[in-house]
């Protein structure tokens, strides 16, 4: 039997591979963001160094998840400008909601 094929082999494109994919830059992105954010917070002693380690993971976390879902979600138009538009409707909706309990807590 011949090691090489000759059937052609045509990749499957998986919408869930690429929202994985921009879901491990979105983290990379946020943790750099709020790192950045909260390192100098940490040098100005208005914030604990646990403090600041776990928000800047809690925001990495978050930015991944929500550029995973907004790509999941982009990826069912076919539209550019509907795929923008679901987008940043989904990384909007995803982000306030897993903000919420956060920003509740500062109120009180």
């Amino acid at each position: 039997m011949n090691a090489y094929s000759t059937t052609p082999y045509y990749p499957v494109h998986r919408p869930t591979d690429t929202s994985l994919e921009m879901g491990k830059v979105g983290a990379v992105v946020g943790l750099c963001g709020a790192g950045a954010v909260n390192l100098r917070r940490l040098r100005q002693g208005q914030i604990t160094a646990t403090d600041a380690a776990v928000d800047t993971l809690r925001a990495g976390m978050a930015s991944g998840l929500a550029t995973a879902a907004a790509m999941l979600v982009a990826n069912q138009f076919r539209s550019p400008a509907l795929a923008l538009l679901a987008t940043v409707a989904t990384g909007t909706a995803v982000m306030y909601s897993l903000n919420a309990e956060q920003t509740s807590g500062d109120k009180s």
